[in-house]
């Protein structure tokens, strides 16, 4: 049986029981076969934008999944993004290890296709706070959210469903900001590592603060005083855990 990491075993967790399922950029194959071999899905498209990626979960599946018949309902397709899949194929499709401003294009591509997906378990890489906003700006709500760890960062997994109504979305505590910056279901749990994850952002921001600090100009002024806004925004955030 093939073991995942922490962070790809907690987007897997998402998958309910009996999904058809899109792994969007599925590198080396290894939330497909995991499902399949755990019965969790008997129907999975494997998409990657790249051949190599395939060739590579091609040799996993001769690994974990030696029998053919036994990898029946996973299939493997190049292409970019949700051109993967067509419309009502599948009812959860994964994004995950990519950036959050690409994700938002992936969606914004096709939204007839994009509706006719129920759920989407999204891992970005980096811009969460402007990928959640472009999220609940544009029909979605964001159902849930976990931490993971994988090497020496922890990562945020979102699952998010469509809207009802505009009115339908997340209910965010304080400003804009920081209803973007930190997930409020990672702080209404707490997530276990949730303190853990804004100290090391905060920890990032004082040292943006510290490198600004050694220049006049006029950039690195506000360089340092927005790292110092943002410090003290976070410092706020955590202060909402186990309220």
């Amino acid at each position: 049986m093939i073991r995942l990491s922490e962070r790809l075993e907690k987007i897997a967790g998402f998958i309910s029981l009996g999904d058809k399922v899109a792994d969007i950029g599925t590198d080396h194959g290894y939330i497909p076969i995991y499902l399949k071999q755990n019965g969790i899905s008997s129907y999975i498209i494997a998409g990657d934008i790249n051949k190599g990626p395939l060739e590579k979960m091609e040799e996993n599946l001769d690994k974990h999944i030696p029998d053919h018949k036994d990898r029946e309902g996973i299939i493997m397709r190049l292409g970019s993004g949700l051109d993967v899949i067509e419309r009502g194929e599948v009812d959860t499709a994964v994004i995950a290890g990519m950036g959050g401003l690409l994700m938002e294009d992936i969606l914004s591509a096709d939204w007839e296709k994009t509706r006719s997906v129920k759920r989407f378990i999204l891992q970005p890489r980096n811009a969460q706070d402007k990928l959640r906003k472009w999220l609940l700006e544009n029909g979605f709500s964001i159902v849930d959210e976990i931490l993971a760890r994988e090497s020496r960062f922890v990562w945020e997994i979102l699952c998010v469903e469509h809207c009802e109504s505009m009115d339908a979305k997340s209910k965010y505590f304080g400003t804009e900001d920081e209803q973007y910056e930190v997930g409020q279901h990672l702080i209404k749990k707490p997530d276990p590592l949730i303190r853990e994850f804004i100290s090391n952002k905060i920890g990032i921001e004082r040292k943006i603060s510290e490198n600004a600090g050694r220049s006049d100009s006029a950039d690195a002024v506000l360089q340092k005083k927005t790292a110092e806004d943002k410090i003290r925004m976070l410092e706020g955030i955590i202060s909402n855990v186990n309220r």
